[in-house]
């Protein structure tokens, strides 16, 4: 199981933002930050590109990447028909 999970939220002007926390490399802090993706609807290649080169996102199970992937394109439907995004 992986120690890393995303939270994804829709801000107020209409853009994705994927939030990352790592756990493995803050386990001697007490403060743990996020590494933040902005994605907006028509970049979406471009962030599924930048989270791949990433290397603590390459370090998560594939399980956690097909999720964080699902979970992208909802979000994305949801911005596209104006809806509310609840994460799974």
């Amino acid at each position: 199981m992986d120690n890393n999970y995303f939270v994804l939220r829709i801000s107020e002007e209409n853009s994705l933002k994927i939030y990352f926390y790592n756990h493995n490399s803050f386990k001697y802090l007490t403060l743990n930050y996020p590494i933040c993706f902005n994605l907006l609807l028509n970049q979406d290649d471009q962030v599924i590109h930048l989270l791949s080169i990433y290397e603590p996102v390459n370090k998560c199970s594939t399980l956690h990447k097909l999720y964080l992937g699902k979970e992208i394109f909802k979000a994305q439907l949801a911005i596209h028909f104006n809806q509310y995004y609840i994460q799974d």
